[in-house]
């Protein structure tokens, strides 16, 4: 009997630039705009090549990643109000604080962070550490379980990881028939884990599991577009709830079926269901700049521009589609900057009617927001 091949995404993206990309990573001349942008953020999370991420794999956007250390307050500040918050978040950290203190903290930094300060984003950056295993291994079962397709099954679990290192409360999102997901969460009661921490003190985390199973044949054998979109709807329609699953649809249908009349819908109910997935996010607010909602398009973007603050590597396409709606806005040096960045930042490489339509938009903002001359 073959064993199925087993992935276990603990959800840290690494980021990666020293890559030079080469013509069969590039996507199609005629790609959407939601499929560059997940071709540039595959590049970006893996040098590895893009047909292999985006076009090939059966199994887009397992799961959303959810690390966020349990109750954790949303704040909102004025710019001239981040100093102060951030000096007193610090302040609280160097001495003993509890655990409740700790988590205010983090909501402290992260509205000074997105308040543009700079201090506090790059405080979270060096001083914000995920959980990591220390102890135990998690294995694929030890008896083939069917999924709903024969083929794959996804087990999506949300979990906390306590002070202490355990994993409790385990929520299923996702499941293969015959629960393959018990054994996951066994596993993962027995193992040990170093708690999230801030500034070297702990706080209890909500955490998301991923696990990718396939069942017979090559772990790299493509698949044919009707077998993607196929697994894809499956996964919707039998785990409704599932950000992941939604997440995977919009990305396949964008890739291969941008025109399908579902994609708007199924991209609204992943960004509803996981709105700070990145790019979900950057879709939903590119979506609403064609669309005139540019205030809409700003907010849906926050959390993905604040992680970039914070050191994943900028996407161009998240920066373009920033200065769109900034433009639209009327606020015309928040989006030269993004778009000049964005320009800054296309790889050499890179589609060269898409570096050419950055420059032309680039130049199309500077010459509508020059100053008209002075009356004398």
């Amino acid at each position: 009997m073959r064993w199925p091949l087993l992935v276990l995404s603990l959800l840290v993206v690494s980021t990666g630039c020293a890559h030079r990309l080469r013509p069969s990573d590039l996507p199609p001349p005629m790609a959407s705009h939601g499929h560059l942008t997940l071709a540039m953020g595959a590049f970006l999370r893996d040098p590895a090549s893009y047909e292999k991420q985006v076009a090939r794999n059966p199994v887009l956007a397992g799961g959303i990643s959810s690390r966020t250390p349990v109750d954790a307050p949303v704040l909102e500040l004025e710019a001239g109000q981040a100093p102060g918050v951030f000096n007193e978040a610090v302040r609280t950290l160097a001495g003993k604080p509890t655990e409740a203190q700790v988590v205010q903290a983090l909501g402290d930094l992260q509205a000074a962070c997105d308040a543009d300060h700079e201090q506090a984003c790059q405080f979270l950056k060096k001083q914000s550490l995920p959980p990591e295993q220390i102890r135990g291994w998690v294995t694929h079962p030890k008896e083939r379980s069917r999924s709903f397709t024969s083929e794959y099954a996804v087990v999506i679990l949300q979990c906390r990881i306590d002070v202490d290192g355990h994993v409790r409360d385990c929520r299923v999102i996702e499941d293969g028939s015959g629960q393959p997901s018990r054994h996951f969460i066994a596993q993962l009661g027995e193992s040990r884990y170093r708690p999230w921490t801030l500034a070297g003190h702990a706080a209890t985390t909500v955490y998301g599991f991923t696990f990718n199973l396939r069942y017979g044949g090559p772990a790299d054998e493509e698949l044919s577009l009707e077998q993607r979109l196929g697994w894809a709807r499956l996964r919707v329609a039998h785990f409704p709830q599932s950000g992941g699953a939604w997440a995977n649809l919009a990305m396949q249908l964008a890739v291969h079926t941008p025109e399908d009349p579902d994609y708007p819908k199924v991209l609204a109910q992943a960004h509803a269901l996981a709105p700070n997935f990145r790019w979900t996010a950057t879709e939903m607010a590119w979506h609403r700049v064609q669309a005139g909602q540019y205030a809409a398009a700003l907010m849906a973007l926050r959390p993905v521009i604040r992680r970039s603050v914070m050191g994943e590597h900028p996407n161009p396409y998240v920066l373009e589609t920033a200065a769109a709606a900034h433009f639209g806005l009327n606020q015309c040096p928040e989006a030269l900057a993004q778009q000049q960045k964005a320009v800054e930042l296309l790889p050499a490489e890179w589609l060269a009617p898409e570096r050419e339509r950055f420059h032309r938009k680039l130049q199309d903002y500077q010459t509508a927001c020059a100053s008209p001359p002075t009356a004398p």
